[in-house]
């Protein structure tokens, strides 16, 4: 109960800390992933600390693939339905509803009380959506205040309406397992791994209806649980440890049956463990110059009630960002320049008895299901040059170890795409493939995509690549030389036809590193000098364009 009384506290302080602008009053939390398809849920926590107000009118507008299911609020030891009636008549484009909070509830009494208002939608086949709210304090049928946030990124173009965008994905169950954990089950890990920098453990998890301690971080010597993971009767998910520091506590609203990457940082430098949510830092601990990696052992412990299941388990050697890290947390295999992978579980490759044969894994009660986890093989990267009779494809990259054969297809205008070449896909090196397809004599637009065929019969496809046949390529860029390099390389380019360029190079987040050269360049090849030597070692992009066509290559800084 103490646990549960600090976390409100916590909010409270969240939501009405003075450093918070425009008189934020509520805190909104909402998956940002989800399954075509499947149920979701979306947290508002607020409460009646508006003396004068007698309710709370929410009014609800989902947009195109989702519909509110029901509605629910909750106090410190309530629960109770919520009724919701239409408001479409309020003028809202699409089917809006709307419900009344009494913060006269017995559960409300006191000024100040916190609750949770829970929303549960259902979802249909679209790729995103977005739910728009508007909240309005009433006393005597007379508005008295508005939910107010100061976060940007809700805002909308009416006043104090608040929106919140969701990205569906599909998936393929060909061959995709995950690790199903229920009451008396426990599967644990033992890592005994050497890494130069911080220690990573990702993995992806979705809990169903969990009330209890889900995970823990077990010292072997002693035999204590130093630290561990719960979500509670609210949703809310917290690291909890008897025997440690807490430097910093960020609640985190979790939504049932629905995927969650979670990621642990151990940095046995700074004596520290930093415990994320889908990027997001929710509780940092300290760790003791005591502890060792060799001490400790990881495990997930089925609930009473209830199920877990677990999906792609990581250890890495982390060496940049948790924001870079995670662009690799929807795909099978790990790509970095600075961070490698020291430890995988893909439990899509294993059985039940495969995993007792590994001397750091342990697996009691549990069973492999069919995962819907949102992971999914690297597509390939497709690369076109425009030449004066034909286009030169050229591709590579991607899940190469799990294709199977690639497709060229290839769309004319509004028609659909058609197969125009096949090859077998070589899994023991990461190659560059090619392919010459006629270019003809007109002006249609022409789409071109690859087609990757995985062992598991899968499919992954690239990025359509759009080109409107009536331009001709006005230069090419070579690849930079030296690739890697350090601290200086060459860029050229071979100019076909007088324009004016622009060369930029860029890191990996986007961001403008280097102006290379901005002027005319005529007809003939030219050569540009790119020093890093004030750069930190990775993946960079250089990107040469004109008003007309531009063209973006990789290389590497490797100090």
């Amino acid at each position: 109960m103490y646990r549960i009384l600090t976390i409100w506290i916590v909010l409270g302080w969240f939501i009405f800390s003075p450093a918070q602008q425009f008189g934020d009053n509520f805190k909104l939390a909402y998956p940002e992933l989800v399954r075509q398809g499947k149920t979701f849920e979306v947290s508002i926590i607020t409460s009646n600390d508006f003396a004068k107000s007698d309710k709370l009118d929410l009014y609800i507008i989902p947009e195109r693939g989702i519909k509110l299911e029901s509605v629910i609020m909750r106090t410190g030891d309530e629960e109770q339905n919520i009724k919701v009636s239409s408001a479409s008549n309020e003028g809202y484009l699409y089917d809006a509803s709307m419900c009344s909070i009494n913060l006269k509830e017995p559960s409300l009494k006191q000024d100040g009380s916190f609750f949770q208002i829970l929303m549960r939608f259902e979802s249909e086949t679209v790729d995103y959506s977005e739910i728009e709210f508007y909240g309005e304090f009433r006393k005597n049928n007379k508005i008295t205040g508005y939910l107010k946030s100061s976060k940007e990124e809700l805002f909308t173009s009416y006043p104090d309406h608040y929106r919140v965008k969701i990205d569906f994905y599909k998936t393929s169950l060909i061959g995709e397992r995950a690790l199903s954990l229920r009451s008396q089950s426990k599967f644990t890990v033992s890592p005994d791994l050497k890494f130069d920098h911080n220690l990573l453990l990702g993995f992806w998890l979705k809990q169903d209806k969990v009330r209890s301690p889900f995970f823990e971080i077990k010292n072997k010597q002693t035999n204590l649980i130093e630290y561990q993971l719960v979500i509670n009767q609210f949703q809310i998910l917290t690291c909890e440890s008897t025997f440690h520091t807490e430097y910093s506590i960020i609640p985190y609203f979790v939504s049932n049956n629905n995927w969650q990457h979670f990621e642990i940082e151990l940095s046995f430098k700074d004596n520290e463990i930093k415990f994320y949510c889908n990027g997001k830092e929710f509780s940092v601990f300290d760790l003791p110059l005591t502890i060792n990696l060799s001490d400790l052992e990881f495990s997930f412990i089925g609930p009473e009630q209830g199920n877990i299941k677990i999906d792609q388990l990581r250890f890495v050697d982390l060496n940049e960002s948790i924001d870079a890290v995670m662009k690799n947390r929807t795909f099978s295999s790990f790509i970095s320049d600075s961070s490698r992978v020291l430890m995988q579980l893909n439990f899509n490759e294993l059985n039940i008895s495969d995993l007792t044969k590994y001397d750091l894994v342990n697996a009691n009660n549990v069973n492999l299901v069919s995962s819907d986890a949102p992971v999914f093989g690297r597509a390939p990267e497709l690369n076109i040059r425009l030449m004066s009779t034909y286009y030169e494809l050229t591709w590579g990259g991607g899940d190469f170890k799990n294709a199977s054969e690639y497709y060229i297809e290839r769309a004319e205008g509004e028609k659909s795409y058609v197969d125009i070449y096949k090859t077998d896909a070589d899994n023991s090196t990461d190659r560059e493939y090619s392919y010459l397809s006629d270019r003809k004599d007109n002006s249609e637009v022409v789409y071109f995509r690859v087609k990757q065929i995985n062992k598991d019969g899968s499919l992954t496809y690239s990025s359509q690549v759009k080109v409107g046949q009536g331009k001709m390529e006005e230069f090419v860029v070579g690849q930079n030389y030296p690739n890697p390099f350090n601290p200086a390389t060459q860029i050229s380019v071979e100019v076909l036809e007088a324009a004016e360029f622009h060369i930029v190079v860029y890191n990996l987040e986007g961001q403008k590193v280097a102006d290379l050269f901005h002027g005319t360049l005529s007809k003939g090849e030219y050569s540009f000098t790119f020093n890093g030597s004030e750069l930190p070692s990775g993946i960079y992009l250089y990107k040469v364009s004109t008003p007309n066509f531009n063209q973006t290559k990789k290389m590497i800084l490797a100090k």
